[in-house]
């Protein structure tokens, strides 16, 4: 009983200490509720948390913890084991996070090597609303001569040479005519 009183009082006294800006007394504290920290972190698994980053987390949440904790109200151990679980759940809750799944199931290719796995049958490609020929038509009707022949020349038909000299125009111009040529292919192509 004694033993326990004096544990109290140690810890209330951690906590003040705490609350005057005492990293020591953190590390105290943290001592403390060492066993409570290793049972949280055997109990939740997060993906590539280790020993030190659990370790970590305890501690920021046993300063908060400290900092927030009214000694009147309550026991410490309660308050820090309640926020220290809610912080594990919400990693977990993050790792498991649907949009992350992906993740998780992916193999590195070299593992796929040497265990011998084929890749999926299934076509994993989308289905444009409108098919690529009817866009590229839209494109093309869009086109000026000029834009036309800049179009050309980046698909490497003909060279860059033979449209200036055949227009008559400066680089300046061709460059001119690709940079439009951009903006119409990205308005009709990605929209």
């Amino acid at each position: 009983m004694k033993n326990t009183e004096t544990n109290i009082k140690s810890e209330a006294e951690l906590i003040r200490q705490i609350k005057n800006g005492d990293d020591e007394a953190l590390l105290n504290l943290c001592f403390l509720y060492k066993p409570l920290i290793n049972k949280v972190k055997s109990l939740y698994h997060v993906r590539y948390y280790d020993s030190q980053d659990w370790e970590q987390d305890a501690m920021i949440i046993c300063h908060d913890s400290a900092i927030s904790f009214d000694l009147n109200k309550g026991k410490f151990g309660s308050y820090f084991k309640t926020r220290l679980i809610n912080h594990a759940r919400s990693l977990v809750r993050y790792d498991n996070a649907y949009r992350r799944q992906a993740l998780k199931q992916s193999v590195s290719l070299e593992t796929a090597k040497k265990n011998n796995l084929l890749p999926l049958d299934k076509s994993f490609v989308s289905i444009p609303e409108i098919p690529l020929s009817e866009n590229i038509a839209i494109l093309t009707s869009k086109l000026s001569h000029l834009e036309t022949n800049a179009l050309l020349v980046g698909l490497g038909v003909i060279e860059q040479k033979e449209v200036i000299q055949k227009l008559k125009i400066s680089k300046l111009t061709l460059s001119r005519a690709r940079s439009r040529l951009a903006q119409k292919m990205r308005q009709t192509l990605l929209n």
